[in-house]
């Protein structure tokens, strides 16, 4: 019986292969099973699995009749109310964005209930595809007020909507709301970001809130999976203690 996805062996094994994949350079074809499993003393079907886990992590890619290569290391983004642009330009790329549309429409009853404005009151809605040095990153959809932000024009919204909110209209972003899933985007979204119909994408649905607690805008971004990590501190404040209970160091 092979051993189990939880085993020591298994949890080993993919250690000891992240820790290969990691000195290797991008592009770089890994060593084949036969030679791995030899150097490693472990069956090749275990070998196998363990391969495969890392290709669904989209650390490797397996070439049919070629081999199993390794490919970029996905950007790890810090959740926190950093723009787009500032995280790109963090990792040494260059930050640009295609506008796909732009229209402003009246609030129906669930988006005026999310963005606490009356039924009606007119809102912009916009798509843009984001772009990392011009490699498609994300795409997001956009609502914000039309009342928050007069006179914003498409012109405005090739670079980071955030330092347009703060240089012209003295907004600055105060908290947000997060929810991420795992999504197998429509067709539209696969072709802009140039991904396989199987490429799965991370979602994000956002609502920002300034300083005083006013939501100013609803967004909901694509990530594409193979490119993007989300990673989050979290503080164990949040977490009550008993009277009596001491916390562990």
């Amino acid at each position: 019986m092979p051993p189990s996805p939880q085993s020591p062996t298994r949890q080993l094994l993919r250690a000891r292969l992240r820790e290969l994949v990691a000195g290797l350079p991008v592009g770089e074809r890994l060593p084949g099973e036969r030679e791995l499993s030899e150097r490693w003393q472990v069956a090749r079907m275990t070998l196998r699995g363990a391969i495969d886990a890392l290709v669904t992590e989209g650390l490797l890619e397996r070439r049919h009749g070629s081999g199993t290569y390794v490919l970029p290391r996905p950007l790890v983004r810090a959740l926190g109310l950093t723009s787009f642009s500032q995280d790109m330009r963090s990792r040494g790329l260059v930050p640009g964005s295609r506008l796909l549309s732009f229209r402003t429409i009246p609030a129906d009853g669930a988006l005026s209930e999310q963005m606490q404005i009356p039924a009606g009151d007119p809102v912009h809605q916009f798509a843009r595809l984001r772009l990392g040095s011009g490699e498609a990153m994300a795409v997001e959809t956009t609502w914000i007020p039309a009342q928050t932000v007069p006179g914003l024009a498409e012109s405005d919204l090739a670079g980071s909507l955030y330092e347009v909110l703060a240089e012209r209209y003295g907004i600055l972003m105060g908290a947000a709301r997060v929810t991420i899933e795992p999504v197998l985007p429509d067709s539209r979204v696969r072709e802009l970001l140039g991904i396989a119909n199987d490429q799965a994408c991370l979602r994000l649905r956002m609502v920002d809130t300034d300083t005083r607690g006013r939501v100013l805008m609803v967004a909901n971004c694509v990530y594409r999976g193979d490119k993007y990590q989300l990673t989050a501190d979290v503080s164990g404040a949040a977490f009550p203690v008993a009277a009596g209970v001491r916390r562990a160091g």
